[in-house]
């Protein structure tokens, strides 16, 4: 019997993907922070770690509203 892979769909494009192909956004007071290992407390949103094109601010903006270009730019440092 195989293991159960959660899945999590990314914010961006909309995908399913199994939970370990995502990287994980958490929202702050202090602003957005990103979550490598997942297991950070608090409402969390996911984004593809492999597509540019879900890093871009206005892909982000369901998600983070007016902090998306920050995020877009912090996520693009991160995973460049």
């Amino acid at each position: 019997m195989s293991k159960h892979v959660p899945e999590r769909m990314c914010v961006a494009c909309r995908r399913r993907r199994p939970k370990g192909e995502l990287l994980r956004l958490l929202l702050r007071q202090a602003g957005v922070e990103i979550d490598p290992t997942g297991k950070k407390p608090g409402r969390g949103a996911y984004v593809c770690k492999d597509s540019p094109g879900c890093w871009q601010e206005k892909a982000l903006r369901r998600f983070a509203g007016a902090r998306a270009k920050a995020l877009s730019e912090a996520l693009q440092s991160f995973l460049a």
